[in-house]
């Protein structure tokens, strides 16, 4: 692995490797097909991950956890992902969610909050943004104050009142921390008028809608919530009223989470691929003897290798450059999206048949891949979102 990883860093991976196969690659294919989606969600996993350490990775140290940097949970996430996406994606998850509340979070929000999600194993957290009306919208800065989530928050004395719904936001029905945004001045924009609020998964009021049939990610679901005035004192606004969105900026400016996931898969895909080119034989000889073959590897690779050293440059960026440009991360994930469709071009023409049928892991590899193609936004309009930025120096 050409980069200068810390052997701490190699160390946590291997543990995320060991773990992964030891425990996720033997149940993942069966957990993945089942019918009703809200039997996919991997709780028992995640709370021996949590045991592990892993759950709680990116919580400081003084707080219990190692205080993983942006390249250990890239590295940690790329390498599961090249086993089972789902399952490392719900850690990854748990890595955002607690970095917000111990960014971003007061002294009252650290105790209440930050100890419940260290000390409960079984404690994972939901951003909850995404309506039935309003995706793209919430995520592409416009001056209108018309546009953009509805979810309201009205305060009344000490608290805040809360009321809407919210969709296709992941693991939701099993959070026990929803950070719920919602708009506390909806005569201005959305992102100088909306304000994060944490909100306890059982609390009276939030009720759960169904849980998305997807594609793929099947082991990472996602659902819908909806909140009825429910009463949030303000002493669980996760960072200041009407800067909801610099609380989100906090955990997504930075990340290189989605080209980790893509990557890492793709890396699976063709790891797939070159095992089955040397052992299957056409034409007399294993087909990786074949030069159409050997270029489609090299190929895949090529764009494997060039969007992974993109993301270690990320990476480093959040973590050591003070000029680091958003439109970086914008560009990780537009391009190892590109890179995703490329590398199924390959693996369906070098694998035929095999590659589609279910008893291989790339059938599921491949529906992973599809499905989070528009993450944190499709890519028109993270490509948009970067154009916000075309004056700013790289």
């Amino acid at each position: 692995m050409q980069y200068p990883f810390t052997e701490e860093q190699l160390a946590l991976a291997d543990l995320t490797r060991d773990f992964m196969e030891r425990e996720v690659a033997p149940v993942a294919a069966e957990m993945d097909r089942r019918t009703d989606p809200k039997d996919c969600y991997p709780g028992e996993l995640l709370n021996k991950a949590s045991h592990l350490g892993l759950r709680t990775m990116a919580v400081p140290e003084e707080h219990g956890g190692i205080g993983a940097d942006t390249t250990t949970k890239a590295l940690c996430l790329w390498t599961g992902a090249q086993i089972e996406i789902g399952v490392i994606k719900c850690l990854s998850q748990c890595w955002k969610v607690s970095n917000a509340i111990f960014k971003c979070g007061s002294e009252a929000v650290l105790e209440k909050w930050g100890k419940m999600f260290v000390e409960d194993h079984d404690c994972v957290g939901s951003f909850v943004i995404t309506e039935p009306d309003y995706g793209s919208d919430n995520v592409y800065r416009q001056s209108d104050p018309a546009v953009g989530l509805k979810t309201s928050a009205v305060q009344d004395g000490d608290y805040f009142v809360l009321n809407g719904a919210k969709r296709f936001t992941s693991l939701t029905s099993w959070a026990k921390i929803l950070l719920v945004f919602a708009r506390t001045n909806p005569d201005v924009p959305l992102h100088q008028g909306t304000t994060c609020f944490l909100v306890h998964g059982d609390q009276e009021g939030v009720t759960y809608g169904n849980v998305h049939d997807k594609l793929g990610y099947r082991l990472y679901p996602n659902a819908e919530s909806y909140y009825d005035n429910v009463r949030v004192h303000k002493d669980d606004i996760l960072g200041e009223v009407d800067k909801g969105f610099q609380t989100f900026a906090t955990v997504f400016r930075g990340s290189a989470e989605l080209p980790a996931c893509n990557t890492g898969i793709a890396r699976g895909i063709y790891n797939f691929c070159l095992q089955h080119a040397k052992e299957r034989i056409q034409g007399g000889k294993p087909i990786i003897e074949h030069q159409t073959i050997q270029h489609m590897l090299a190929e895949m690779l090529m764009n494997i290798e060039v969007a992974e050293q993109f993301m270690w440059r990320i990476c480093w960026g959040v973590e050591n450059d003070e000029s680091y440009n958003t439109r970086f991360t914008r560009y990780g994930k537009v391009f190892s999206d590109q890179v995703a469709l490329k590398t199924i071009a390959f693996a369906t023409d070098i694998l035929g048949g095999i590659g589609i049928m279910k008893e291989t892991p790339t059938e599921k590899m491949m529906r992973d891949l599809l499905t989070f193609l528009h993450g944190d936004g499709t890519d028109s309009i993270t490509l948009l979102r970067a154009a916000q930025t075309l004056d700013e120096p790289a």
